[in-house]
This record gives C-alpha cells, sequence and structure tokens, in this order.
C-alpha cells in the first residue's frame, strides 16, 4: 500500500441545489482536476468517472484494487502484488521494477511510478478521477490509455476528527483515525493512520498446513502541513510511509485446462488441490511493501496566471516469494527483492478562467533508479535442476537508471459563442541505461557470469517523442456538453531487468479518436454522459514467460474501439440510482509472433513450452467486451438519526489470460451493499455491510506461464460491522 503524497484539491464542490438555486433533489455537481485545473465534471471535454469518499466507502471501496465496481470500462489485475490496471483494453501484462503500466496513477498531482505501490488504502481521500484515453498533453509519461487520479483532503481550518474500527470475517481488523486542523496563524497540518490485519485465510496451504489468503499486517501513514503565508500563497509538505506484509496475493493453479507442468506423476504427483482458495505449495508465498515518499507543492497567484512548483520523492522496496512449480515438493523457487526510487520536479504555469482563452504550460523532469537486489531462482538437486542432480541458484543483479525531460502546453479558446477549440502538444525526451550482471551457481560456487545486458546488447537506449491533443466542444445548452477529440499517446521502453538476455523493448503508441456527450436533463434529476471511441494501438510491449523468468518484447498491433456510458438519476428526495455500462471491442490487427501453449500451425509445444503462431484477430487479454454497474442509494432522517442504505452490483463478461486466447476466465457478477445508521448529532455511526455477496468465485489475474496456467483470485464473500465517531 502507498499513500498520497501531496494535495492538488479543488475547491470543496457545493450541492447542485444550492450552486442553481433548484430543488434539494438535483445531482449535486463535482469538480475535478482532469485539465490540471479546477472545473465542474461536466464542463470537461474528457471522458471522466469521478468518485467522492462518500460513495466509495458506501459502496465498500477500501483500494484503487476495487475502482472496477463503479467504473466502467476499467479492469485491474493484479500479478504478485504488482498492479496491472487497463482502460478500455489499454494495459500490460508484465511487471517487475523499471515495467511502469501503461495506465499512469497520479496522487495530488505527483505520478507514481512503482507498480506495488499504487495498491493503496483509500483512506482520507477526497475523490478518485478515472480518466478515460491517452493523457499524453498534460499528464504525459505512460498515460497510454489514461490514468487514475486520487485527489487526498487538505488540513480543515478548524478541528475536526474521524475514527473508524471495522472487524470483519477472516477475523479481519481494521482501524483508521484522521485528525485534522489549525496549528497557527496561516498554518494547518493533519494526520491519517490505518491498519489492518487479517488473521483467518480464505484457504489452506495443504503443502504447510498454514492459511492462505491471510493478511499478516497493513499500516500506513500520511500527514500534510499547510502554509499559507498570504492571500496568493500556499506551500503544501506532504510524507507518507507504508508497511505492508501480505500473503493475499496468491497464484494457484488452474487445471481446467490440463495439468500443471510439474503436477503429473513424473514428478510425484498429481497433487491434490483443495478447494477453490486452497493452494499446495512447499513455501507460503508472501510480499513485503516499504515504501515512503515526501513531496512538497508551492502555488502562487499572480494576478491572471497561477504558478505552481511541484517536488517529490518516493522510495518504494518490495519483497517477493513464490513456489515457481506450484507443488508441495521443491523443485524451483523464486525470490526477488526490488528497490524503485524517483523524483519528480514539475513547474506549472495556467491562466485563471476568465476570458475567452485559457491555457496551461510547463517544464516536467523524472528520474528514477529501478533494480533487483536481488532476483534469485532456486533448483534443488533433482532433475529439474539445469545441471541435473546438483543444487543450482540464478542470481540477477541489475539495475535501469530513467532520465526524463519533457515540456507541454495547452490552450482552449472559445472562437464562438459557447464553441471551444483545444490545442495541446507535449515533447518528451529519456535516456535509460541499464548495468548489472547474472551469476550462475552450482553447489555455491560462481559456475559462470553474464553482464547485464549481455554482450551485443546496448546497455543505452535514448527516444524522443512528441504528443498532441486536439478538440473541439461545444454547449448545445447550459446543461449539455459535446465533444470530438483526437490524441496521442505512449508508453516508454526500456529494459526487463529479470533477463540479461532480453533486448531493450522499444515505445508503444496510441492514436485515439472520441467523440462524447454530457448532459445534466430534468432540472438536473438525471446526469447522462456517454463516449465512443476509436483507437490505433502499436508496436504492443507484449510479455512472455521464459525459463521461469518473465521477458518483454514488440510486435503487435490492435484495433480498439466501443462505447461507454455513466449515469445517475434521482428517482425521489433521498433515493437515487447510478449506473454505467462499457463495451470494448479490442482485437489484434497483427501479431505473428504470439506464444501459444496448444498446438498451432502444424506445430506442438512441449509440456512447459510454447509455440509461436500468429494471434492476428484475437482478442486483448483480460479485456472484458461487456460490463455495466447498477447501484441504488438510499437516505432519510428519521427521529433518532439517520439510516443510509447502498447496494450495487457489478457484471463483467469473460476474458482471456493471454494473446492466444486459449485460457479464459468466465463472466461473474460481485454484490455489494451496506445499511449504515449516523445519531442525531452526526458524531456517531454503525454500519454494517457485506462485498461479494454471491460469493462468485473470480480472478483478479492469469498467466500462461512455464508451469501452466496459474491465477489469482479476488476475495470470496466477506461480511463486518463498522464503529464510527467524528467531530
Amino acid at each position: 500500500m502507498a499513500l498520497p503524497a501531496l494535495a492538488q484539491n479543488a475547491p470543496a464542490s457545493p450541492p447542485a441545489a444550492a450552486s442553481s438555486g433548484q430543488n434539494a433533489t438535483a445531482i449535486e455537481d463535482i469538480v475535478v482536476t482532469a485539465q490540471r485545473r479546477s472545473e465542474r465534471l461536466q464542463d470537461v471535454p474528457v471522458a471522466v468517472t469521478a468518485a467522492s469518499a462518500a460513495k466509495l466507502a458506501a459502496v465498500g471501496i477500501a483500494s484503487t484494487q476495487e475502482l472496477t465496481v463503479v467504473t466502467p470500462g476499467l479492469s485491474m489485475p493484479q500479478t504478485a502484488g504488482y498492479s496491472q490496471p487497463r482502460i478500455r483494453g489499454i494495459g500490460s501484462s508484465t511487471n517487475g521494477p523499471g515495467q511502469e503500466p501503461p495506465i499512469a496513477t497520479y496522487i495530488d498531482g505527483v505520478y507514481l511510478a512503482a507498480a506495488p505501490a499504487s495498491l493503496l488504502t483509500l483512506n482520507n481521500i477526497d475523490r478518485v478521477e478515472v480518466l478515460k484515453g491517452p493523457q499524453g498533453t498534460l499528464f504525459g509519461r505512460n498515460a497510454t490509455g489514461g490514468l487514475i487520479q486520487v485527489v487526498t483532503k487538505d488540513p480543515s481550518e478548524k478541528p475536526t476528527a474521524a475514527f473508524n474500527l471495522s472487524y470483519a470475517k477472516y477475523n479481519d481488523i481494521t482501524a483508521d483515525a484522521y485528525v485534522s486542523g489549525p496549528i497557527a496563524d496561516a498554518f494547518r497540518a493533519d494526520l491519517a493512520l490505518h491498519y489492518e490485519t487479517q488473521q483467518s485465510g480464505w484457504g489452506t496451504n495443504l503443502g504447510t498446513g498454514n492459511p492462505a489468503g491471510t493478511l499478516p499486517h497493513d499500516f500506513a501513514g500520511r500527514a500534510k502541513f499547510l502554509f499559507e503565508p498570504g492571500a496568493d500563497t500556499s506551500i503544501v509538505l506532504a510524507v507518507d510511509y507504508a508497511d505492508r506484509v501480505s500473503r493475499r496475493d496468491v497464484q494457484k493453479l488452474d487445471e481446467r485446462l490440463f495439468q500443471g507442468t510439474f503436477n503429473n506423476p513424473l514428478f510425484g504427483g498429481p497433487f491434490p488441490q483443495g478447494g477453490k482458495y486452497d493452494i499446495n505449495n512447499n513455501i507460503d508465498p508472501e510480499n513485503r511493501l516499504k515504501a515512503k515518499g515526501v513531496s512538497l507543492h508551492i502555488k502562487q497567484e499572480l494576478g491572471g496566471a497561477t504558478l505552481q512548483s511541484i517536488t517529490a520523492y518516493r522510495d518504494t522496496k518490495f519483497d517477493i516469494n513464490l513456489d515457481i512449480d506450484q507443488t508441495p515438493i521443491k523443485y524451483i523457487q523464486l525470490f526477488a527483492s526490488s528497490r524503485m526510487k524517483q523524483f519528480s520536479q514539475e513547474l506549472q504555469l495556467s491562466s485563471d478562467s476568465s476570458g475567452p482563452l485559457t491555457w496551461t504550460g510547463g517544464l516536467y523532469f523524472y528520474h528514477a533508479d529501478d533494480s533487483n537486489n536481488p532476483l534469485q531462482v532456486d533448483f534443488p538437486p533433482t532433475a529439474v535442476s539445469p545441471v541435473p542432480f546438483a543444487p543450482v541458484s540464478i542470481r540477477t543483479d541489475s539495475k535501469m537508471r530513467t532520465n526524463s525531460f519533457a515540456g507541454y502546453a495547452q490552450g482552449t479558446y472559445e472562437f464562438l459563442p459557447e464553441t471551444r477549440l483545444t490545442l495541446g502538444g507535449r515533447f518528451t525526451y529519456e535516456r535509460k541505461h541499464s548495468e548489472g550482471g547474472e551469476d550462475f551457481i552450482v553447489g555455491g560456487a560462481v559456475a559462470q557470469h553474464t553482464t547485464f545486458p549481455a554482450p551485443g546488447i546496448v546497455d543505452t537506449i535514448k527516444a524522443n517523442r512528441f504528443t498532441y491533443r486536439i478538440a473541439l466542444d461545444h454547449k448545445f445548452t447550459p446543461d449539455i456538453l459535446g465533444y470530438v477529440s483526437y490524441n496521442t499517446g505512449f508508453k516508454s521502453g526500456g529494459y526487463n531487468l529479470s533477463a540479461p538476455t532480453n533486448p531493450p523493448y522499444k515505445l508503444e503508441t496510441i492514436k485515439a479518436a472520441e467523440v462524447g456527450l454530457k448532459s445534466d436533463l430534468f432540472n438536473r434529476r438525471l446526469r447522462l454522459n456517454m463516449a465512443a471511441y476509436h483507437y490505433d494501438y502499436g508496436n504492443l510491449q507484449v510479455g512472455r514467460y521464459f525459463n521461469n523468468v518473465q521477458t518483454v518484447y514488440n510486435g503487435a498491433k490492435a484495433e480498439i474501439y466501443g462505447v461507454d456510458l455513466d449515469g445517475e438519476v434521482i428517482v425521489a428526495q433521498g433515493l437515487s440510482l447510478n449506473g454505467g455500462f462499457s463495451y470494448i471491442h479490442a482485437e489484434f490487427k497483427s501479431f505473428p509472433l504470439a506464444d501459444y501453449i496448444v498446438p498451432c500451425e502444424g506445430q506442438t509445444p512441449t509440456p512447459g513450452h510454447v509455440v509461436t503462431c500468429s494471434a492476428a484477430g484475437n482478442r486483448l487479454p483480460f479485456t472484458p467486451k461487456t460490463t455495466f454497474n447498477i447501484g441504488a442509494d438510499y437516505k432519510v432522517d428519521v427521529s433518532f438519526g439517520t439510516l443510509e442504505a447502498h447496494a450495487t452490483y457489478y457484471r463483467a463478461s469473460s476474458v482471456f489470460a493471454a494473446p492466444d486466447n486459449v485460457a479464459t476466465e468466465p463472466a461473474y457478477d460481485l454484490v455489494n451493499a451496506s445499511m449504515g445508521w449516523t445519531d442525531l448529532s452526526g458524531q456517531l455511526s454503525v454500519k454494517v455491510w457485506g462485498k461479494n455477496l454471491g460469493n462468485s468465485y473470480y480472478a483478479t489475474s492469469m498467466l500462461e506461464a512455464n508451469q501452466g496456467v496459474i491465477r489469482a483470485n479476488g476475495a470470496p464473500r466477506t461480511y463486518g460491522v463498522t464503529l464510527g465517531y467524528k467531530f
């Protein structure tokens, strides 16, 4: 878990009724920063799904992993503790240090590169914005398919505090505390603390007898200090720390197609696999995350323009151990210790929102040091060992240094009444250098040393790219906005630090056309936002497993098109319905060297290996054709306080695990619900809640690897009670 590092809050959004003089059943406005300035959601010509902290809590969303429930077109695969978000089919199946996803995560204006750290707990959040489509102009690097932007609260002007204690199934205990208020004139601060532990497992590791699917501990703390020396100046310093040990990210053999490579009589099997959440490993899989960060945000009003400086540093350490062979016999075991450090500096100058022309420009610098120290694959003295019946270890110590510079500008001009043209561009230069080595160790002695990268592979790559945005929007009425846009974006190339013989992979690109409509209808009792899009997605970075480690290569083109829809309606005083729908057509147009785990084009793979054939016409991995959600919220004041009830239903269609479209995960449903009471003072509260009430069995990720098809599962049915106090 990582925590938000720096605030870039928009002003608090007043209820629509208060801002427009309409009745109390009008839909509230949401203010977003999708264009790096505070604007009403309905005025932004970008497809955005935004949810407030209250909405997230009501639906039972406690981390970015669960945002899929309220965001059409978003899926959140997770492999071995690494988050791999996908928006409208754009995403990545690779993981490891330096493997930045093509869906960027921003926390209070700070880009968060480390994928393990993006599995943050949504504690002390003001809102979450999911921007769909390339955001290559104002946000830049690795926002190929969009981004997830988390905005945290600023310290309050009056003393406030909130405390929550939850107990849930599987002996899951969660405690949250938040205090905020003034310290001195023009100086305010807050402190947020989070702790969770889950002692009972979702299943059992049959090989060790220990619980599987537990959370030994998850601690996080964040402090923010806000200083306003004058009416035109604000300075925000934020620090955070997170320490998590998780055994929830369990990989399990999926043998619906065929047995695992090592789960057969040749290796002492087949071994019992137990129930849906059981595993049978000789070790208990576990990952450990320690993350810390500091950021400084200085904002100065200049009269007609605003100058901002955003400085941030983050340090993430992530350790993981895995039983590669997925059996209770020790054949192959992996341990990886990754270190990911980043520093960023951004200077931004923006006009105010008055007049027909608004503009934003800036400079951005990013530096990262990513390393494996080490990644080690161990083979005991068995026939599986690379040196039969001798103990062998393959130890990789490698690192990559990234330096990236960018300049950007975007302007919007109202050239006709209620009609605006937006033009923006960004130029990015990037340099990556790799170094290190790999040792082949037999019986404790180094038998062979290979430099990283291997001889014949360049150790430095450079790239530059210009990305741009063109958009035209028109307000047909004060409450109906239509827009068309064309955007480009890219995801950086780089080195796979797990394999010295893997040549550097090149950047991937996207060209995206979109048309959208945002509307508030029937006296703002109905909100309906929709968008249709078409993507040309080129030079895809594809992951494959070779000799028990992941490699990355380019070689595919894809076409993606679809529609998504967000809606909300006020049915009556206190009762509202909301929902969303997404349809995605995502197919490879060209992919001549895709890996297949089954026979194709006259070739037959040996167990644990693949053959290469064309995947043209196949669907992109982990991209459901359709997803939809529908929810209901009810709130009523009674003589003894306030009662609230919330329910959400989410459904995702089937997905494929890999480009060969062999292993598949069927459609699944999720139902979340809660009921709560708050006393007349608004200080005391009790809420009972449940997640996955239908107890659906679904995968958060699937891989076609050397040991067979493996999966990571989402949580089974959970339910609990939360007690709250605030003032």
